[in-house]
């Protein structure tokens, strides 16, 4: 299968690099165009809905003219570990203390799976990738399934305070990997995220990392009273 990227703010100066016998291409076509494993088409149907944000992708005007000063560390184009898509599952909805609906959807059981490129550029032992780049990527994951909680993605509304993530099996440079993270309990501000790295080509046996972690939500996205009548059950 084929990803088609839109970004349009790729350097025109890059390197010259050879990924076929029979024709050159530059660094900026391989961005352009990745071949992704057979497990993408299958399984992708499975993940709920395509989730974009602007800064992700609008380099070099949406993020300049709101005040980022650099490129996305797991979303850009070049970056070492790069997040490809992520997708969403909501859960069926947050409840109050006095049993009031404030969300039809999000809340616990809220679900993103990501598509991962373990680039060249995150190489550490000879062939392999740096441990950094996954840990990097278990930050991602559940700082964005925790934008999720209130059924719709309110990004950089809270702020991650705690990762913790156990490094399961080292990753070939070059790897496509999925990355799911998921909401497991909300408590007023406090939302707890699960995540796991696996490699689906291998019928998910292949755990290449386990993350856990705790988002602090910004004051006023969720009532002060809220809370879940339940939390995720394994």
């Amino acid at each position: 299968m084929t990803l088609l990227s839109t970004n349009p703010a790729l350097e025109e100066s890059l390197p010259t690099t050879t990924t076929d016998p029979d024709r050159l291409n530059t660094e900026r076509d391989n961005d352009l165009c990745l071949n992704l494993p057979a497990w993408v088409e299958q399984l992708r149907d499975d993940w709920g809905e395509p989730l974009g944000v602007p800064e992700w992708d609008d380099v070099d005007s949406y993020r300049q003219k709101n005040g980022w000063q650099g490129r996305d560390l797991v979303h850009d184009h070049h970056a070492p570990v790069r997040v490809l898509e992520y997708f969403v599952q909501y859960g069926s909805g947050i409840i109050t203390d006095n049993n009031t609906c404030i969300s039809s959807k999000g809340g616990v059981d809220t679900t993103l799976t990501g598509i991962c490129h373990f680039t060249p550029r995150a190489e550490s032992h000879k062939g392999f990738c740096h441990g950094g780049s996954m840990t990097g990527l278990m930050d991602d994951v559940i700082g964005w399934c925790a934008f999720l909680t209130t059924g719709t993605c309110r990004p950089w509304t809270g702020f991650t305070v705690q990762v913790n993530t156990s490094l399961k099996k080292p990753i070939r440079v070059d790897s496509f990997l999925l990355v799911k993270a998921k909401i497991t309990k909300v408590e007023r501000r406090k939302v707890s995220v699960t995540a796991e790295l696996i490699d689906p080509a291998n019928n998910n046996s292949a755990v290449h990392a386990l993350g856990e972690g705790l988002v602090v939500l910004n004051k006023g996205v969720l009532p002060e009273q809220q809370q879940q009548p339940a939390t995720h059950k394994a």
